[in-house]
């Protein structure tokens, strides 16, 4: 066994007995350097290494344990071991809680107890060093795991924390190391999940295994959900010695859940939409298709026996069939065009006050004047710039809606109001009105109000007039009682840019 020795020691006489003693020991080999000055080893450690370096704290250019601490700061994984005088066996003990390996006194040296004091010195140097390097592995594994992770007592308190979990809560760890788990200002701030962890560590102390998603306010404001879990770790007797809290950010993965349960609503909403298409379509058609077919029967079959009149009803009965079924499949492209994002608008130049008036004329009409309704205009100047078939849609739709569900002879109200660049229409009916449950999805796609009972419908007239509005960039208010009627107030800037 070969070791190297670098010996630091300003009395020859001391030097020389431990040359001696080191030549007459068996079975090992020694390579002694021998210096008088603190400098001198401290060069002679820069130049090369040694195994061990035996110490005396008193030298000409340093004294006491300030001597074991500079040399300790050039070599800090050398084997020390510190001599002392006879009355200095307290220096020694301090010595080796500073970090030197072992101490000796002067005087009391012997071969035996020399080679012993440096062998087990070595033995203890590498066995300091490879928990050392254990350590630093550990540290970095630590630090640099995803998880974030704490070492805590059976009680919560914390004994370690990861670089990551410092990051994530932005503190610092002395902040946290020493003090309860739930005391971290992530935890004061949710109150709810402080309560949860509280509860994990209970069960954790009685060596059960918890684990849970707890949402967690976080630095910036922001709700954060983590996946916190609670390990417990036990000796050979089951006996709880600490606890390894994990725990992962899965803020990102839960909105992703929850843009996939939207789609996944949506993908429902529109494959329940064409089922009440295909319903309504059916429905909406046959009617009419009816009418023509028995009108046209009648025709075929008795025309040549019926006065003009007659002949004129049923060929009258076909007219508002056809019309009902072309007004039915125009309310059907515009939805589509609607859910596929490609409705036009192309405002043009309108009189407000002349567009409204041939619309009333034109429901009176189709209504054979059953419903009467009275316009009224106010204002000076009623040009504007609109898209004049969006604008049929969203007053006629309004219009037909309030005489189909009011009862006959009951008037109908349209305003029209021009003002500060704006035109107000208002809609005004005492029908059956639309109950309070209703109002927030009247405007759906296909929705209609539950108390419509057998009054035929698409649900596609409201869901048009709303895109129509926006495309206007205007805006839309409804007010309504159920069995008392209900009031539509659409405001529309009188000159509508191209959106």
């Amino acid at each position: 066994m070969w070791i190297k020795i670098l010996l630091v020691e300003d009395n020859p006489a001391d030097a020389d007995l431990l040359a001696e003693l080191l030549e007459v020991s068996v079975g090992v080999e020694w390579e002694l350097v021998s210096v008088e000055f603190l400098h001198e080893a401290i060069a002679q450690l820069g130049k090369q290494s040694f195994d061990i370096v035996l110490l005396d704290l008193s030298l000409p250019d340093s004294h006491g344990l300030e001597t074991l601490t500079r040399l300790r700061e050039v070599a800090p994984d050398a084997a020390m071991v510190v001599m002392t005088g006879l009355d200095d066996e307290a220096i020694g003990l301090e010595s080796v809680r500073l970090g030197a390996q072992d101490y000796i006194v002067k005087g009391q040296i012997t071969t035996q107890l020399l080679v012993r004091t440096i062998r087990y010195a070595i033995e203890r140097s590498q066995t300091f060093q490879m928990l050392r390097e254990s350590e630093r592995r550990f540290r970095a594994i630590f630090d640099s795991s995803f998880q974030l992770t704490k070492l805590l007592t059976p009680e919560g308190i914390v004994l370690e924390v990861n670089q990551t979990a410092l990051d994530f809560a932005g503190v610092r760890s002395q902040n946290i190391v020493g003090r309860p788990i739930w005391e971290q200002l992530i935890w004061q701030q949710s109150p709810n999940g402080k309560e949860q962890l509280k509860e994990g560590l209970a069960k954790a102390a009685k060596g059960e295994f918890f684990r849970r998603e707890i949402d967690l306010l976080g630095k910036s404001g922001q709700i954060i959900t983590v996946d916190l879990s609670l390990k417990p770790v036990k000796n050979d007797t089951g006996q709880v010695l600490l606890l390894i809290a994990e725990a992962r950010d899965i803020s990102d993965r839960k909105r992703a859940e929850a843009e996939i349960l939207k789609t996944l609503a949506r993908e429902k909403e529109l494959s329940e939409l064409r089922a009440k298409f295909v319903t309504m379509v059916s429905h909406e058609f046959r009617t009419p298709l009816t009418t023509i077919q028995f009108s046209s029967g009648l025709l075929q079959d008795y025309s040549s026996k019926w006065t003009e009149d007659k002949k004129s009803t049923h060929f009258a009965r076909i007219q508002i069939a056809i019309k009902r079924m072309t007004e039915l499949l125009e309310d059907i492209l515009v939805i589509g065009k609607i859910e596929a994002n490609t409705l036009q608008f192309q405002p043009v130049s309108l009189n407000l006050e002349k567009f409204c008036r041939q619309l009333v004329e034109e429901q009176q009409l189709n209504d054979s004047n059953q419903h009467p309704i009275a316009f009224k205009h106010e204002g000076d100047n009623c040009d504007a710039q609109m898209d004049e078939k969006l604008l049929r849609q969203i007053l006629g739709n309004i219009l037909s809606n309030a005489i189909k569900y009011s009862p006959a002879g009951s008037t109908i109200s349209l305003q029209l109001n021009c003002q500060n660049q704006k035109a107000v229409f208002q809609v005004q009916d005492r029908g059956i009105g639309i109950p309070q449950a209703d109002l927030e999805r009247i405007l759906e796609t296909f929705y209609r109000s539950t108390n419509v009972g057998t009054i035929s419908g698409t649900g596609l007239g409201l869901a048009i007039v709303k895109r129509a509005v926006e495309l206007h960039g205007g805006q839309l208010a409804i007010d309504s009682q159920e069995e008392k009627g209900t009031t539509f107030t659409i405001t529309l800037p009188l000159i509508s840019q191209t959106q």
